[in-house]
């Protein structure tokens, strides 16, 4: 049984542990941001040294409408968002891979072994800390970017007389933004959690390089199976597993990943976007079959990463 109140020292455990990638990560992402953010000012204030152009642009845009406004404020809001998401994916990945192989490779499992911690208390704080715990760090980490962001777009509708509220903070919708990113961390949770899953087996088994097990595995499963479906049927196979992998990977609720449907133009990737981030949506997202049968899978795989954890030493 998982012990609740053992849990948040395990977490922070995690955090102490990997604090450069859960949480210098993001800070140096927001740095690298902010850089790019300060110097695109001094660019504009160069070129248009009068100010001349970046009034009228900030009046055009107090003059579109409502819904219009919304759009092109959401997307530069959620274009921040997705600077994190990205590196994000990639730390979780090595960090699961590694969550259970480093302590048998330096030994360490002997001292946590040792400790009144239930293995499946343990493997329940790792698969915490990458589905909950640190997308809740980065996400704040670009919530406070995303504040920045406005205050600078306030500076410039202040120079241009224009409204603040009407024009910057109320088509930005951050409540409703930020609700959507509150709801989307346990859902991409559930959706990725056959992932999590997967790598927490590998890295509970793996002798050594398990973040090429975790790879290799499913991509040479997927190969043959295109091999056999192609030798029998002169077809791709309709269940591949590799593709299947790319794709829970891929996915995911946004603002984890990005997929839209239809012909791609303007049109249709504006409207994609604000919909695909809409807290309708991540919760739309819970009534598909295909997530709980992840989440069946999933837990199967976590529960032989438990077993096998069990029997583990430092071998």
């Amino acid at each position: 049984m998982i012990n609740l109140t053992q849990l948040p020292i395990l977490i922070r455990r995690e955090f102490w542990e990997h604090r450069w990638a859960f949480i210098y990560a993001p800070l140096i992402i927001a740095g690298l941001v902010l850089v790019l953010l300060i110097m695109g000012m001094f660019f504009a204030m160069e070129i248009d040294n009068t100010r001349l152009f970046t009034e009228s642009a900030m009046r055009e845009f107090a003059a579109n409408s409502t819904s219009d406004k919304h759009t092109l404020m959401r997307i530069p809001l959620l274009g921040l968002v997705v600077n994190f998401t990205g590196i994000m994916q990639i730390v979780l990945f090595f960090y699961l891979v590694g969550a259970l192989y480093d302590e048998r490779k330096d030994r360490s499992i002997l001292f946590w072994k040792s400790l009144p911690v239930s293995d499946t208390t343990t493997i329940a704080s790792k698969l915490a800390t990458a589905g909950i715990a640190v997308p809740l760090v980065y996400m704040l980490t670009a919530a406070a970017l995303q504040l920045i962001f406005l205050l600078v777009g306030s500076g410039y509708a202040l120079a241009a007389e224009v409204p603040l509220w009407s024009t910057i903070w109320a088509p930005a919708g951050l409540p409703e933004l930020w609700a959507s990113v509150l709801v989307a961390i346990p859902v991409q949770m559930l959706w990725a959690l056959p992932l999590f899953g997967w790598f927490l087996l590998v890295s509970a088994f793996a002798p050594r390089l398990p973040w090429m097990i975790a790879l290799a595995i499913p991509g040479l499963i997927g190969l043959f199976q295109n091999y056999f479906s192609l030798l029998d049927r002169f077809k791709l196979a309709d269940h591949n597993l590799w593709i299947i992998f790319i794709q829970r990977f891929g996915e995911g609720v946004l603002p984890m990943s990005f997929s839209f449907d239809g012909d791609i133009n303007d049109e249709v990737i504006l409207s994609g976007v604000l919909d695909a981030f809409s807290l309708g949506n991540n919760l739309a997202r819970l009534g598909r079959l295909d997530l709980w049968l992840g989440v069946l899978v999933g837990l199967a795989l976590l529960y032989a990463a438990i077993r096998i954890r069990a029997r583990a030493t430092d071998s």
